[in-house]
């Protein structure tokens, strides 16, 4: 595969120009938030989602496509690999969410254009982004900055928040995608906080629901063939 990084970096910060970190919406009118996570089994991508009530996390609608594998893993370049299969999904679902969770970047990125931020502005839904590690940026009292370049000279951008979830484990890191603030992505993700799970519910279960699908097919494939008569 040949891959023009010039142009992809292109499609990037013309995404990132359209990025609103406003919210769009009041927090009280919004019912429902889709987690989105993805598995992969050598060249298949399974992408699952879970529709939950954002009050009391009851389960509305579960969904799980499989594709196939059609851009590999590159640092930075998440979104041309995992944005399209979670579109996809997104459009197989009965239950169209007011918010949209997914397991990766938002604008917690070197050009501002994570996954979260990718499938935000594909759908003009607001979107935030959740990851287990610090993709980039320093963090300073709980903040999370990225240095860009303007015609004034490097400026730390504030890009997210490290956030602590549960006790003993390490933290999770909350950037919005689109049409979200920071301040209301954090919020989000602490209502979605159920049990003593470390992950926010509809991440949890998505990647929960995105692991059975893989293990499944590891299993057919190692299960032995039927004896013939």
């Amino acid at each position: 595969m040949n891959i023009d990084f010039n142009k992809l970096k292109e499609t990037q910060k013309k995404i990132a120009e359209t990025v609103v970190l406003k919210d769009s919406f009041k927090l009280e009118s919004v019912s429902t938030i889709a987690g989105f996570d993805l598995a992969y089994h050598k060249k298949k991508v399974i992408c699952a989602a879970v529709v939950l009530d954002l009050k009391t996390m009851k389960i509305i609608e579960k969904k799980r496509t499989v594709s196939e594998e059609k851009f590999p893993y590159i640092a930075n370049f998440l979104m041309f690999r995992e944005g399209p299969p979670i579109i996809g999904t997104y459009h197989e679902l009965e239950t169209k969410p007011d918010i949209i969770m997914i397991d990766g970047g938002g604008v917690l990125h070197p050009l501002k254009s994570g996954v979260a931020t990718y499938v935000g502005v594909s759908l003009d839904k607001p979107s935030i982004g959740v990851t287990k590690k610090l993709l980039c940026g320093e963090v300073y009292e709980g903040k999370i900055y990225v240095e860009k370049d303007t015609i004034k000279g490097k400026v730390k951008d504030l890009r997210g928040e490290r956030v602590e979830t549960k006790i003993g484990s390490r933290p999770i890191f909350v950037s919005p995608g689109h049409k979200i603030s920071i301040t209301t992505s954090v919020k989000i993700v602490h209502m979605c906080l159920s049990g003593n799970h470390k992950l926010p519910e509809p991440l949890r279960l998505a990647h929960r629901y995105a692991d059975d699908l893989r293990q499944e097919l590891v299993g057919k494939e190692n299960k032995e063939p039927a004896e013939q008569d």
